[in-house]
């Protein structure tokens, strides 16, 4: 008697797995094919991140899993391009021209610098009037970078 509230609870616990591992697949996004691997933290880069930065530098193309990345992995090399996704119609645009917003109520999966990337500064302030958080422009966002890595370096 004792063996069949044990085959219950096995079985249980099976279908639980099974269901959870079918429930977490659905959930996670398509994030289409590895394109490289971030050089400054080792991060996947996939071809439909919305926080890929694709830089071109020293004749060369590499990827970052984001901004924060990309600024200290492009410190004292000569770029010739730096392409960020602009959050409104997931193309790939020029990052010095691109507005940045961090700090939102929505935080992408990317951690050293949470941020959504803008063609325009007028989408840019539309995102921020629904979600909240700070506008930058390209010099204002690599400064905010360069104290972060800053102040990490200090920890």
């Amino acid at each position: 008697m004792k063996t069949l509230p044990l085959i219950a609870a096995f079985l249980f616990f099976f279908a639980f797995n099974v269901y959870s591992q079918q429930a977490r697949e659905l959930l996670r996004p398509d994030l289409g094919e590895r394109v490289g691997t971030c050089d400054a933290c080792g991060m996947d880069v996939f071809n439909k991140m919305l926080t890929k930065v694709e830089i071109t530098a020293d004749d060369d193309t590499f990827y970052a899993c984001g901004m924060g990345c990309a600024f200290g992995m492009t410190e004292g090399k000569d770029v010739t391009s730096m392409k960020v996704v602009n959050f409104t119609n997931v193309s790939m645009i020029e990052a010095e021209s691109a507005y940045y917003v961090t700090g939102s109520l929505l935080v992408p999966v990317r951690a050293m610098m949470p941020l959504f990337v803008f063609g325009s500064n007028n989408d840019a302030k539309a995102f921020v009037d629904t979600y909240g958080g700070t506008v930058h422009d390209y010099g204002q966002l690599k400064e905010l970078a360069k104290r972060i890595r800053e102040e990490r370096r200090r920890l």
